[in-house]
Formats: structure tokens, C-alpha cells, sequence
């Protein structure tokens, strides 16, 4: 049985990681990191930078969602229903021209040829947040998941998956804990890790004892409604 927990090494290569680092380090518009209801350092003990506000950032944010693309295509093909569950997509079939609802049975001659499409459809990425958790007391202590509300745009309860990149290696200290599957993955310089944002993985940071920790996080969000309907979906 799987567990829905999904690593990619060496999406990002060494040099890009340093930089990443290095520009962190360099901005101005680096704040103390914030839960859902604010900043509360006995749940997050963090330091982070949007990169999606931050203008001289943009670059890395369309480089970043290139990079994090082929692994998430990945993903959603290999757990089907999460392109064909919650909603049910319906295409063209070329050899009948009639609009069919794609399966599990059909969807490698009828979806796999709209796969990118089908993924822009239904999903779009969250804001990436670069995270810097101090050696020795920085950290995510707090078992947490990424689904829950907060405003009037809901936008936590769109999350579907959530995904990070660890920018440097941490020997020791510094996992992502995972409650209920008792698992633990290590920082690694250009790691990706993919997973549910809902409460069966709850997880945690622990406290990086080698060195700092440093980290970029973001999610994948079903598109709005007013998005998704009113556009028709692929063909």
C-alpha cells in the first residue's frame, strides 16, 4: 500500500540551490514565517520570503514551476482519481466524435494525449515560499496539515497536494515528519518531495541540529469554480 509520499532527487541542481540561498540571505523582505492565524514561534520558528510578492523573485518563480511540473504530471498520472474523481472530465473521442467521460479503462488512449492540458485545467500552484529554520531552535514543531479555513477566498481549502524543496543537505535533525506514516524525509540539497495537503498526512519540521535548514514550500490548488466552469475543458 502506498503512502502517497513522493520523492524526486536532484530536481534542482547544486549551484541553483546555493543561489537561492544566497539571494535569501540578501533580501530585504525576509519576515518571521506565520501560521494560519499569524506568527506563533512555539508552532513556527521560521523565517520566510514569498517569492510570488517579491518582485526581483519572479525569474525563479516561473523557473521553479517549470522544474516542479514533469514530477507533478507524475503524480496525478500515477494517482489517476485525482484527475478523474472529485470531478469527472469529459473529451472528445477522435475515432467516434462523441464527448465520453474518461476512466480509468480509457484514459491512456483518450487522456494521456491531453495529460498537460487536463492538469492546467484542474490545478494551478499556491504561492513558493523560501523558509529558513535556524540551527538548533528553528523549526515546525506543531503536526499540522495544509487544508483549512481562513477567509473569504477559501483559497486553504483548495490544496490538494502539498509539495517542497529542500536547498541544502541536513545530517542531522531537520526532517519533514510524517505523523501517520510514521516516516521521516532528510533534508537533501535539490530534493522534492510531493504529498496529500489533507489530515492524513499530517507532518512536521523538526529542528535542524547539523546546520540551517533551508526550504521552499507551496501547494497544488484545485482552480477556482468561476475558472474551472467557465471554461470548457480540453478536446
Amino acid at each position: 500500500m502506498t503512502d502517497f509520499i513522493e520523492i524526486h532527487d536532484g530536481v534542482l541542481d547544486p549551484k541553483l540551490c546555493r543561489d537561492i540561498i544566497d539571494r535569501f540571505n540578501r533580501s530585504s523582505h525576509v519576515q518571521r514565517g506565520r501560521i494560519g492565524h499569524g506568527v506563533d514561534t512555539s508552532k513556527k520558528d521560521s523565517y520566510d520570503l514569498c517569492m510570488n510578492l517579491t518582485p526581483d523573485w519572479e525569474d525563479l518563480v516561473r523557473l521553479l514551476m517549470d522544474r516542479t511540473f514533469p514530477p507533478l504530471r507524475s503524480y496525478l498520472r500515477k494517482y489517476l482519481y485525482t484527475l478523474i474523481g472529485a470531478v469527472s472530465p469529459a473529451v472528445l473521442d477522435p475515432k467516434t466524435g462523441q464527448r465520453v467521460a474518461l476512466t480509468e479503462q480509457n484514459f491512456a488512449a483518450l487522456g494521456d494525449p491531453l495529460l498537460d492540458q487536463l492538469v492546467g485545467y484542474f490545478y494551478r500552484y499556491g504561492y513558493l515560499n523560501v523558509q529558513k529554520y535556524i540551527q538548533g531552535s528553528g523549526g515546525y514543531p506543531h503536526w499540522h496539515s495544509e487544508i483549512y479555513p481562513k477567509d473569504a477566498s477559501c483559497e486553504p481549502l483548495h490544496r490538494v497536494l502539498a509539495f517542497q524543496f529542500y536547498l541544502n543537505d541536513v545530517s542531522k535533525g531537520g526532517e519533514t515528519e510524517f505523523y501517520y506514516q510514521q516516516r521521516k524525509v532528510e533534508s537533501k540539497a535539490g530534493r522534492l518531495i510531493i504529498f496529500p495537503a489533507g489530515f492524513t498526512h499530517t507532518h512536521r519540521g523538526n529542528v535542524p541540529e547539523s546546520g540551517d535548514k533551508y526550504i521552499i514550500t507551496s501547494w497544488v490548488l484545485f482552480q477556482r469554480s468561476e475558472t474551472m466552469y467557465g471554461n470548457n475543458p480540453p478536446t
